[in-house]
């Protein structure tokens, strides 16, 4: 694997990890967040893969089609990539915290945790 896509690949790999910890400690806004990011960076991953300049883009519907599976995924897939698009900004920025940490629950982070590793094995097949 290329030392570029590997980068990508082990950053994407640790933000799930953190993600689980997340999870494990009750921090369930940042279980959506890095989940936001374990997948930014994967399609980032396919994209160097491509060779293609990454851009700081974090809309995740956006990098799927800079790295050209949009049309690949499926109507989940694409819901579930929308979904989690704005945890990246949401939950950087205080003045979503509060709101959003009502909105994410224990169910709600576990359901998310669980949708990022199904597309997270999908996303790495398309490098290997």
């Amino acid at each position: 694997m290329d030392k570029i896509v590997a980068h990508w690949v082990e950053r994407a790999k640790y933000d799930m990890e953190t993600a689980k910890a997340m999870l494990d400690t009750a921090r369930y806004l940042y279980v959506a967040y890095m989940c936001q990011q374990a997948v930014e960076k994967l399609l980032k991953a396919i994209m160097a893969y491509q060779g293609k300049e990454n851009m700081p883009v974090h809309n995740l519907i956006r990098l799927s089609e800079l790295a050209e599976i949009r049309d690949n995924l499926n109507s989940e897939q694409f819901r579930f990539l929308a979904e989690l698009t704005p945890y990246c900004i949401e939950a950087r920025y205080g003045d979503y915290k509060e709101s959003l940490s009502e909105i994410i629950n224990k169910e709600k982070a576990k359901e998310v945790y669980q949708k990022t590793q199904e597309i997270f094995k999908w996303l790495y097949q398309q490098i290997n």
